[in-house]
């Protein structure tokens, strides 16, 4: 049974004249900077003597002259460029074995690589098609692309091509992670997982990529409040600034009054007792609003926000309080100018 098998292999090597040759895999996905080994068998009519042995890459996988593509190996040694020199190893002895090792490869090295012996007119033959060989590097993408607070979010090491049998590693901000695939998978998804992350397979390792995660503003602060009531004609400027990924779009709001300003600053140039009065500002995104909490500018001898209210009201109550008893003792005045007539 075996020898029926390597029988069938042998004749599906050789053509009609006896020759030819057979590479496994005949497809290659590999990362760059790492080393690839085409494994090749070929064959030829008895009494042939091979005289050269040759691999050849070519960029263009459809181009029908292999001969013009480059040359990795040659037993003339001399024709090799001296960027394969050192990379590239042939496995064969003229004995029907024409292996290659090829180390450090690079993404322009991507290409068909083929094989051809001489073994003398008319023996001579060049395997077609060769090997296609895809030489890839690492990219991360994430899932959604638009990633928002409280999102599943999928960070995927991606090749060019199926990487068969890797063990990948994670890293956020250059710590390792523990996640070992090729998916690394963050649910609920916050501002504390924004970073920059890159995975690695082997010793080859992908371009930072930065997850942004995006939310609604939030603690709006407003600064800039001065610490007394302000003088007339004084200049003020009041700051607000909100968290928020976008960035917010800020509005100033005026007690009583509605809207006054747009942008980050409020300014008023020369303060008068119509400014006095509770102001905060609101900062909006395409995912929310939130406000400040209210600040007081105050003429002298004005009140608080907090308070003005409350202090009307009790001024109110003990002006009428003080109506109804002057409102009593004039009555018992009355009463009593009265009795003294009646006496």
């Amino acid at each position: 049974m075996f020898l029926l098998v390597i029988l069938a292999v042998v004749s599906s090597v050789a053509d009609s004249n006896g020759l030819g040759a057979i590479y496994t895999p005949q497809t290659i996905c590999t990362l760059e900077g790492s080393t690839v080994r085409i494994n090749c068998k070929y064959d030829h009519p008895a009494g042939v003597t091979i005289q050269k042995e040759a691999w050849f890459y070519d960029h263009n996988k459809d181009n029908v002259y292999p001969e013009l593509g480059t040359i990795v190996y040659h037993t003339d040694r001399s024709q090799v460029p001296s960027s394969y020199t050192n990379r590239v190893q042939f496995f064969g002895n003229k004995n029907k074995t024409c292996d290659v090792r090829i180390s450090n490869v690079s993404r322009q090295e991507s290409g068909e690589y083929k094989f051809k012996f001489d073994g003398g007119a008319p023996n001579t033959f060049t395997k077609l098609p060769g090997v296609s060989m895809t030489i890839t590097g690492l990219i991360v993408q994430t899932t959604p692309e638009t990633i928002k607070e409280n999102d599943t979010v999928t960070l995927s090491c991606r090749a060019n091509c199926s990487l068969p049998n890797r063990v990948f590693s994670w890293f956020r901000n250059g710590r390792p992670l523990k996640e070992t695939s090729k998916d690394l998978q963050i649910q609920r998804v916050s501002t504390e997982d924004s970073g920059s992350y890159f995975c690695r397979a082997g010793n080859i390792t992908s371009p930072e990529h930065l997850l942004d995660v995006q939310f609604a503003p939030k603690n709006a602060v407003v600064t800039g409040q001065p610490s007394a009531c302000i003088e007339e004609g004084t200049s003020v400027t009041l700051y607000c600034k909100a968290l928020a990924n976008p960035p917010s779009n800020y509005i100033w709001v005026k007690e009583n009054s509605g809207q006054v300003e747009y942008g980050e600053e409020l300014h008023i140039s020369k303060f008068t007792r119509c400014h006095a009065s509770c102001y905060h500002c609101e900062a909006t995104n395409i995912y929310g609003t939130t406000k400040s909490a209210d600040v007081t500018l105050c003429f002298p001898g004005d009140v608080s926000c907090s308070g003005s209210w409350n202090l009307i009201v009790v001024l109110c109550a003990l002006l009428g309080i003080a109506v109804l008893v002057a409102l009593a003792l004039g009555s018992v005045h009355i009463c009593k100018g009265e009795d003294q007539e009646d006496n």
